[in-house]
């Protein structure tokens, strides 16, 4: 068992309490951030950057002080951004390799139009970057982050780069962007309402609202809404998969009838609720949370609240 895991282990298990800071990440840094957060006797939950979206729920951030990524690739620090946003947690992205180490704060949950993490320049990745760093760095680069994690309050984000532990560092403020992917649209924190993630309706409330059929939701998670080979057609195999996360893993490469991977597999995110309750009536829609505008208010509906997970999901 790696050291990653016995922390990880540790951290969510101890005696300490629920975790105030989920860490995202893996490796020497992750557990630095932990380690640091320990020696001042806050708990911490540590998730893998690949399974996250899995293992931590909205309701466990809401309780959080701050979310850490630690580390990860861009995809996965994207969607922490979009969930810390959501959940009016504080968000903390810190970097360390040979070139130094970078520290980002976004205080969502005191400041929720400050800047997202996407509303920066293109971080700079591993694959382009120098070596990994020494030991030194990475150890001073984890108690930045885990200070960060518990004083991540205020107005504005902010962005602190050490490019040498023997050389100044450079703290600068982050300006919200207009064309920013993730704040393209007027970003408001939702009010988050915990739900049985079922989709049926009483038949007076059908009857008598034909309004609330019409409401628009956005999911986390894009759905598979049609999935067919352009040589076979639609075929049983691939039409099981309509109705499923877009982001499953075990989605098909290839035509399992004749090995085509021309396949037409068409995607949405954004669906009325009529069109939810007649495609997954009383089952669950398989997306952590819906953002909608409910008469103005900006409202999440947090899918999870009533599914329980999956023994099996990777922790």
């Amino acid at each position: 068992m790696s050291e990653t895991t016995v922390i990880s282990a540790a951290a969510r298990t101890g005696d300490a309490g629920p975790a105030r800071v989920a860490v995202v990440g893996t490796g020497p840094l992750a557990a630095e951030v932990v380690r640091n957060l320990g020696l001042v006797g806050i708990p911490a939950s540590t998730h893998h950057p690949e399974h996250f979206w899995e293992t931590l729920r909205l309701a466990e951030l809401q309780d959080c002080y701050c979310a850490v990524a630690a580390g990860i690739e861009p995809g996965a620090r994207r969607r922490l951004n979009q969930l810390s946003q959501v959940a009016g947690v504080a968000l903390v992205n810190v970097v360390c390799d040979a070139a130094g180490i970078s520290l980002e704060t976004f205080p969502f949950g005191s400041d929720a139009g400050c800047a997202c993490l996407d509303c920066g320049p293109p971080a700079i990745e591993p694959a382009t970057r120098s070596a990994a760093p020494d030991p030194l760095s990475t150890s001073v680069a984890g108690a930045l982050a885990a200070a960060a994690s518990l004083r991540c309050s205020g107005r504005g984000a902010r962005s602190l780069s050490i490019a040498a532990l023997d050389e100044a560092s450079v703290s600068a403020e982050l300006r919200r962007r207009d064309d920013c992917p993730a704040c393209a649209k007027p970003w408001r924190a939702p009010r988050v309402i915990r739900t049985r993630n079922r989709w049926t309706a009483r038949e007076s409330l059908t009857r008598d609202s034909a309004q609330l059929g019409r409401q628009t939701l956005q999911l986390s998670d894009a759905i598979v809404v049609a999935c067919e080979c352009a040589v076979c057609g639609p075929i049983a195999e691939l039409s099981a998969r309509v109705n499923h996360s877009a982001t499953t893993r075990d989605a098909p490469g290839a035509c399992p009838r004749c090995g085509s991977t021309s396949l037409h597999v068409e995607t949405r995110d954004a669906f009325s609720l009529d069109d939810l309750m007649a495609r997954f009536g009383g089952g669950p829609v398989p997306a952590k949370f819906a953002l909608a505008d409910v008469g103005g208010v900006a409202v999440c509906f947090d899918l999870e609240a009533g599914v329980a997970r999956d023994p099996a999901d990777p922790a």
